[in-house]
């Protein structure tokens, strides 16, 4: 939950330290909790889920923020933090509580966005790190793709999303999740009518964004370690003092990047990280058609100087009926702008080599953002 000095409150620490130090508590309870609902489960018809699986910084909050308000969509909120693993049980307690009435402010990455405890919010990646070990260790591959075995986590999380849907009377799960682009395989193979959108920015814009919010969690975590322990806890590692590159495969590439994070070269590491995530997309999707029909590719440039157009292909996507098409258009097109609380600060150097590590792809991207 954010707060006015947006370090983390006391009591939501102590009980998330809890879930970390008995890790098998969490899930245990989910079984327990999807025995004691079963036939509410079996009730719902999910439609299609929809997954919005940008790198961190590319406008991926604001489309989660545009698809959650609408009725039949639901997400994960800042209030279900620590209670992720009972949904069911978390919502239907808490929707009776006489909790006091939170005015949004804004979030902790100062980046105006505000937020209160209704707000969606990126949470998937509690249930990925216990059910695939070793995520975010840099020297595993962290791709996962159809081949996988994911039979347990499959069931996990078709029962999750059944919860989620049937506790707040919705149609269709939606989730923003910052690591799905190595693993859209799987995910597709799991659920081939899903939805994937994946925004995107200039890289010279999306790797200034990144090393703000380095800078600003690095200073966070001085005022406050539990800072980092509870980024750390949902799966955020894009930032921040334990912030880790990302390995797709290609160890020496991983391994420059950490060199890079390591000796304070964040231009060039993020610049090299943004390479590496969405060459490693847009070649999956290369040689799968069905995966790469089920993608969306959005521009956050385009989706700030032509909203309406770009509001109508992503409803085209996801196929959204008229209504919430107008609701969309009619919400959110006199209210995307682009960033102007920061500037690019590189120098001509670092500018020079952002363009020559990621120019190339940002090109190849052209046809697929318009």
């Amino acid at each position: 939950m954010p707060t006015h000095k947006h370090h983390v409150p006391f009591s939501q620490a102590r009980l998330a330290a809890l879930f970390a130090r008995f890790p098998g508590l969490g899930p245990r309870l989910a079984r327990w909790e999807s025995s004691t609902v079963r036939g509410e489960l079996e009730a719902v018809q999910p439609g299609p889920p929809v997954w919005i699986c940008g790198m961190a910084r590319s406008g991926s909050t604001v489309l989660l923020e545009m698809l959650n308000g609408l009725p039949g969509f639901t997400s994960h909120r800042y209030s279900d933090y620590p209670w992720l693993w009972t949904p069911y049980w978390w919502n239907h307690l808490s929707a009776r509580l006489p909790l006091p009435k939170v005015p949004p402010q804004e979030r902790a990455h100062r980046d105006r966005i505000e937020v209160n405890r209704d707000s969606p919010e990126a949470f998937e990646e509690v249930f990925w790190m216990h059910h695939f070990p070793d995520r975010h260790n840099p020297a595993v591959d962290q791709a996962l793709d159809a081949d996988v075995d994911a039979t347990a986590f499959a069931r996990f999380l078709d029962e999750h999303q059944r919860k989620l849907l049937a506790v707040r009377n919705a149609a269709r799960y939606l989730a923003k999740a910052n690591y799905h682009l190595p693993r859209l395989g799987l995910l597709h193979r799991q659920y081939p009518k899903a939805r994937f959108v994946i925004p995107v920015r200039n890289p010279l814009d999306q790797v200034a964004s990144l090393c703000k919010q380095d800078a600003l969690f690095c200073q966070l975590d001085r005022e406050d370690p539990q800072v980092s322990a509870h980024l750390a806890r949902i799966g955020h590692f894009e930032f921040g003092p334990h912030k880790r590159a990302l390995n797709l495969g290609d160890a020496k590439e991983t391994e420059a990047i950490a060199d890079c994070f390591k000796r304070g070269d964040m231009a060039e590491g993020y610049a090299r990280q943004w390479v590496v995530q969405y060459g490693h997309a847009l070649q999956r999707m290369r040689s799968d058609p069905a995966l790469a029909k089920a993608c969306l590719w959005v521009s956050h440039d385009r989706l700030c100087d032509d909203p309406a157009g770009e509001i109508d292909r992503l409803a085209m996507h996801l196929e959204l009926d008229a209504s919430d098409r107008q609701s969309l258009t009619r919400e959110w097109q006199h209210r995307l702008d682009k960033p102007a609380y920061y500037k690019p600060s590189f120098s001509d150097a670092d500018g020079v080599l952002i363009e020559r590590i990621a120019g190339g792809l940002w090109g190849a991207l052209q046809t697929l953002v318009v």
